[in-house]
């Protein structure tokens, strides 16, 4: 299979694996238990399909003599990646933390227990697997294909946006998954094709803003389902 098809495969498993995540799993999860243990469920799910999709990634990536290198994994960056990549991570964790309150405005927010610990971890890791497959693999393998930069930050960034959302359509929601996945794509770029800044703009948004992302996305879909 060429890259130009694996590429399509890839982008029909994160629609079909990651996508349900966003809805339907959440509406099951919070009709069946509390929110903090289904909040716990929903962000140890996301391990499961980005764990599959990495594994059919890394085979065919095998018999296509690629690397982790290829995908930017520990690749040589630009300190000003590394700040801005910083930056991006604390301001979106933060922003999550915080607009958690419009459900809960007596929420903790600076709470220390092994809840948080667990989420912030769990979540990190699934996003540092996210990366290596929307950021590394799409874009990387998207280039080989001739597209130009700016092709392969918006493809990555349309599909980053949709299995996002495309099980139960939010504009908004939409558009700050694009606006993320831009960001995210443009730190590949800046960092000279390197994941470390990506992975610290995403990864660190999860270690500073769980579980609150997450019980976000739980009381909404608790809100919506009446």
């Amino acid at each position: 299979m060429n890259n130009k098809s694996f590429l399509i495969v890839l982008a029909v498993l994160l629609l079909l694996l990651v996508g349900p995540l966003f809805s339907p799993v959440p509406v099951l999860l919070i009709m069946n238990m509390d929110i903090r243990a289904a909040t716990s469920w929903q962000v140890a799910l996301f391990l499961v399909p980005f764990a599959i999709i990495l594994g059919v990634m890394l085979s065919w990536m095998r018999r296509n003599q690629r690397t982790l290198a290829d995908l930017g994994w520990r690749q040589p960056t630009t300190r000003l990646a590394i700040i801005s990549g910083t930056l991006l991570g604390l301001f979106w964790g933060v922003l999550g933390t915080f607009s958690y309150l419009q459900f809960n405005p007596e929420a903790n927010l600076f709470e220390l227990s092994l809840f948080r610990l667990f989420t912030a971890l769990v979540g990190a890791g699934a996003a540092t697997l996210e990366d290596l497959i929307t950021r590394g693999f799409v874009m990387n393998e998207l280039r080989r294909l001739n597209s130009p930069t700016w092709m392969q930050l918006v493809a990555s960034s349309l599909l980053f946006a949709l299995y996002h959302t495309v099980w139960g359509f939010n504009i908004i929601a939409f558009i700050f998954s694009l606006v993320y996945g831009l960001l995210l794509g443009g730190l590949f770029i800046l960092g000279k094709r390197s994941l470390t800044p990506v992975i610290l703009g995403h990864s660190l948004a999860l270690l500073v803003g769980e579980p609150f992302l997450t019980l976000s996305l739980m009381e909404a879909v608790r809100v919506a389902a009446g």
